[in-house]
């Protein structure tokens, strides 16, 4: 590859925040957030809630040990989310499975495989602190997000006929799961 030409890449980072230092940040992820929203590629809002919703709800995720937040950057800019749960220690009959609350990039940064490299870097955390199932839940209108997940192993084995209420419909909900168990014998 050209030495010139590789400088004009994007920069792609994915990482965990543990923090938010800055109002920045914040507005970075609510802005990437709310455009995937009103674009039909989220995971948990049909519409974008007020601002200061997100805000709180993203101060929130912070303050609760069971949940993971990461974030893709483009070129430095928050471009991606991903929000998993993972169930409290002190219960330790679930400690088999995360689920999967937020995963969403921003329509203007998606098919430049940023959705795939925040989804290998989940996987490999979850993985790392010990979990072989990784859960998720998506209404049936989310149809390029379920693409994306059963063309990346993920597989659907249930759908919930009532699941929520979008715009005065019902809408179904679409349970899927990726499992990393051995399950083949020796």
């Amino acid at each position: 590859m050209d030495h010139h030409n590789s400088t004009l890449l994007p920069k792609i980072q994915i990482e965990q925040i543990i923090s938010l230092d800055n109002e920045e940040e914040l507005h970075s992820l609510c802005e990437t957030l709310e455009a995937s929203i009103i674009e039909g590629y989220h995971c948990k809002w049909t519409k974008p809630p007020p601002r200061h919703l997100i805000e709180n709800h993203f101060k929130g995720v912070l303050l609760v040990p069971e949940k993971t937040l990461l974030v893709a950057r483009l070129d430095g800019n928050i471009v991606g989310i991903c929000e998993v749960n993972t169930p409290p220690k002190q219960i330790n009959s679930c400690d088999i499975s995360v689920k999967i609350d937020i995963f969403t990039v921003a329509p203007y940064a998606l098919n430049m495989g940023i959705e795939q490299r925040l989804l290998a870097k989940m996987e490999q955390i979850v993985s790392q602190l010990g979990f072989p199932i990784i859960n998720v839940i998506i209404d049936e209108t989310q149809k390029k997000l379920l693409q994306f997940y059963l063309q990346n192993e993920y597989l659907h084995w249930a759908t919930h006929p009532y699941y929520q209420r979008i715009d005065g419909q019902i809408v179904k909900g679409l349970f899927l799961y990726k499992s990393f168990l051995n399950t083949s014998s020796s």
